[in-house]
């Protein structure tokens, strides 16, 4: 088990991954291991602003036809639902303000320490940035200030009776931590647990989810009809999924930290699953000269088959020898897989 001292930074796509705040099982984990002292959780103040950013424009995008006068007076003639009037600075305002508050109370059961970037000498990060040093040395340079002043931060307080692990996806970290001799790097929250020593042998999880697998087909149903699917013809709509199969793709189980507690198990699933679609008919469109636009003049609709990678997580709730019983919950870990192939046009019916 490792020193109760060691200290870890999640990034902002760590964060983000492990769902919306206040997060899923695997930031529940996390917390866990925060109460029984073998890790303390370090963040940046910038850090948290690059959370709260990018859940509000995800729910900005997703919602964002609100704002239109146009858009809430069609909804009420086809619903007789009145959307209350909102312009767009009140929408991001009030998603601001949500995201802020959930955000806050994330890292304050993670009893976050926080990190003001503001006691990090620009010079330092400046002085990188102009000599193509760290996280400088590649492309997108003025990209990487963010997780620069970030790092910076983590330098001062890291020693070696006190190392911090950082966990994060983003590459950039890869140089400047080789540096760094009590700073080492981890790629996901299940790497960091097995960092940790968590990892455990889970032939009786394998057997439980073989002998579960129309409940996990269920519940992997559940969730994708909650998620927005993304087609890649332009303006279309996909819906009314179902799933019809699922095959665990990869498989990490790890023990409660406290007797009696679900099992944590965390992985990636492949899922195939049909879904109707509709978007405009491009291909019959006319263009517009003027506005140098093309105007559609009907739809295609149809059928489509999606092949989906999924990240997930789940807890398996124990019985009183501790061996798996059945699932308390499941959800996807991140929304890598929104973006689905349509047919060729020539396969519409």
């Amino acid at each position: 088990m490792p020193k109760p001292k060691t200290r870890v930074f999640l990034d902002a796509n760590i964060i983000i991954g492990a769902g919306k705040p206040p997060g899923g099982p695997e930031i529940a984990r996390v917390v866990d291991l925060v109460e029984a002292g073998i890790v303390t959780v370090l963040t940046t103040d910038l850090t948290i602003n690059e959370v709260i950013k990018k859940h509000v424009q995800n729910d900005f995008d997703l919602v964002k036809g609100v704002y239109s006068p146009r858009f809430r007076a069609a909804v009420s003639a086809i619903t007789n639902v009145d959307l209350p009037s909102i312009n767009r600075s009140q929408l991001r305002q009030t998603l601001h303000s949500l995201y802020s508050t959930s955000t806050k109370t994330m890292f304050d059961k993670l009893g976050a320490t926080i990190l003001a970037v503001d006691d990090v000498k620009p010079s330092v990060v400046l002085g990188a940035y102009s000599s193509g040093h760290g996280f400088f040395s590649g492309e997108g340079k003025k990209d990487q200030f963010p997780d620069a002043f970030a790092f910076e931060c983590l330098k001062q307080v890291a020693t070696a009776d006190s190392p911090v692990i950082v966990v994060s996806q983003d590459g950039d970290f890869d140089k400047p931590v080789q540096t760094e001799a009590n700073i080492t790097l981890v790629k996901s929250l299940p790497a960091l647990f097995t960092a940790l020593g968590l990892e455990m042998a889970a032939p009786e999880v394998n057997t439980f989810l073989a002998g579960h697998d129309e409940e996990l087909v269920e519940l992997v149903d559940r969730e994708l009809s909650d998620w927005t699917l993304y087609g890649d013809v332009e303006d279309s709509e996909i819906d009314n999924t179902v799933v019809t199969a699922v095959e665990i793709a990869q498989l990490i189980a790890f023990r409660p930290t406290d007797e009696g507690d679900p099992i944590l198990v965390v992985g990636r699933l492949s899922v195939k699953a049909t879904a109707d679609f509709t978007h405009p008919n491009w291909d019959e469109a006319t263009y517009d000269s003027e506005d140098g636009v093309l105007i559609p003049h009907d739809e295609v609709s149809g059928q489509t088959v999606l092949d989906l990678e999924i990240d997930f997580s789940a807890l398996i709730a124990v019985d009183k020898d501790g061996e798996p019983m059945e699932f308390e919950e499941l959800h996807f870990s991140n929304d890598d897989f929104v973006n689905v192939p349509l047919n060729p046009y020539e396969d519409y019916k």
